[in-house]
């Protein structure tokens, strides 16, 4: 849902995020803009997201707060990535055939956001995959 908003000339929309709390230690907030899914994922210490991979979904995402184990790993080749994500310093692409799993390592929550061209929890595109 968006909402437009006028002022003097200029015209700003407004995107309302949907919250998905369907998976315990996690909230996933989306918004659709235009053509892209912006997503905030929100995720409890200690708490390990994903474990899967998409068919046809691109996404990219950076970390927006808190201390996040970051795993990856091709399903075809399996070739195999850790790393400690940054807050705000690097953007990750992560393309088709790519499982990613993240961990809160930290003991605040950690914030994750992410732009991807589908949402990002697609029954139809989300398989499931062990990485971390």
């Amino acid at each position: 849902m968006s909402q437009r908003i006028h002022g003097q000339g200029q015209f700003i929309d407004i995107f309302d995020f949907k919250p998905d709390k369907s998976k315990p230690g996690r909230t996933l907030e989306t918004a659709k803009i235009g053509d892209v899914y912006m997503s905030r994922l929100v995720i409890d210490p200690g708490i390990t997201t994903g474990n899967y991979f998409h068919k046809k979904t691109r996404k990219m995402f950076y970390a927006g707060g808190g201390e996040i184990l970051a795993a990856f790993e091709h399903v075809k080749t399996k070739q195999r990535k850790e790393m400690k994500l940054e807050y705000a310093k690097q953007a990750i692409h992560v393309p088709p055939h790519v499982a990613i799993a993240t961990k809160n390592i930290g003991y605040n929550q950690a914030i994750l956001i992410f732009f991807s061209d589908r949402p990002i929890r697609d029954e139809e595109d989300t398989f499931p995959y062990h990485v971390l």
